[in-house]
């Protein structure tokens, strides 16, 4: 990585990059696009060294929850992600300030390289990439299992998890399902819990938005840590399952997503029963009805709201047909 991982202030603009970031990259760059988007701005550039792609926190945005998002983003692409053997964008810079929140990071721009969900154009297609998917969480998860690296920041510690969950508050415009599904979740977390055989590092987002695949062929890439953190097997998979696919989907895909996941996960070296996976699967369940309840808290937006009612009527029935 180049040098300026707390030296010069971080990029507020996709513009006028500061002095570090011009000594890091020195020589002509020509901006190729610019957006901002819900948690950051991005910016793409041809330069002199290579495609670059700029992630950062635009001037005047005051926003802590993101910057601790990028920071961590950072933290992780640094120090953990090259020991890994999935695949990822390499960090090329970074530079922080947490005074006033602000936070960019460069890698290696691969939109040239790599397709993302949008080309799959048929339901063939698009199940197909799903499997790939969850084959890259279960290595993912099969590589930071138990690992000695997860501590400290990286550190799993059930008893905030389990005092964070106590302090969810329904709030009025909830309904009586989201508030018992919230309230069902809080009760049965600390078994849950118990019933799980270890962590590892949860992506925190897991979508098919978040994986690139590379053009030719070979081993999708993982993007976006910003909101990893460790966490139970099943944290990553639930969200997948409950967060991001509609009832109807769940139900006809579900079965064969569990199942590559499980298999990929032995061919690593981490063998789950099916009975095993189901109570990673529910633990998962659970603390992702509570942080999609917190998010709801925070933000009230549409999409949150939707993720809220899918994850509430996801345990609903799953405490019926137990």
């Amino acid at each position: 990585m180049r040098p300026g991982w707390l030296a010069g202030g971080p990029a507020v603009s996709s513009r006028f990059w500061p002095p570090e970031l011009r000594r890091a990259f020195p020589g002509p760059r020509r901006r190729l696009e610019a957006w901002v988007g819900e948690g950051a701005a991005f910016a793409r550039y041809a330069t002199a060294h290579g495609p670059l792609f700029l992630k950062y926190l635009p001037a005047g945005w005051r926003d802590e929850r993101a910057y601790h998002r990028l920071a961590r983003e950072a933290a992780y692409l640094r120090d953990l992600a090259p020991r890994s053997p999935v695949p990822h964008a390499p960090l090329l810079h970074a530079a922080l300030d947490p005074v006033r929140w602000r936070a960019h990071l460069v890698t290696r721009d691969l939109t040239d390289t790599t397709t993302g969900w949008g080309a799959f154009q048929t339901d063939q297609q698009r199940e197909t990439a799903l499997l790939e998917v969850v084959r890259l969480l279960a290595r993912h998860h099969a590589f930071w299992y138990g690992r000695s690296e997860l501590t400290g920041e990286w550190g799993w510690d059930a008893g905030r998890v389990l005092r964070r969950a106590e302090r969810v508050t329904p709030a009025p415009d909830w309904t009586p399902g989201e508030v018992a599904a919230v309230r069902g979740a809080v009760r049965a977390l600390p078994t849950l819990l118990g019933a799980v055989r270890g962590v590892t590092l949860a992506h925190g987002d897991i979508h098919a938005g978040q994986v690139l695949w590379p053009l030719g062929g070979g081993f999708p890439i993982l993007i976006d840590y910003g909101q990893a953190h460790a966490a139970p097997l099943g944290e990553d998979l639930a969200h997948l399952l409950y967060v991001r696919l509609d009832a109807q989907d769940r139900a006809r895909l579900g079965p064969a997503l569990r199942e590559a996941y499980r298999e990929e996960l032995a061919a690593r070296g981490q063998t789950l029963t099916p009975a095993g996976l189901a109570a990673e699967e529910r633990a998962g369940l659970a603390l992702n009805v509570l942080t999609t309840a917190r998010q709801v808290g925070r933000e009230g937006t549409s999409g949150v709201r939707d993720a809220l009612r899918r994850v509430a009527q996801a345990w609903r029935e799953e405490e019926i047909s137990r």
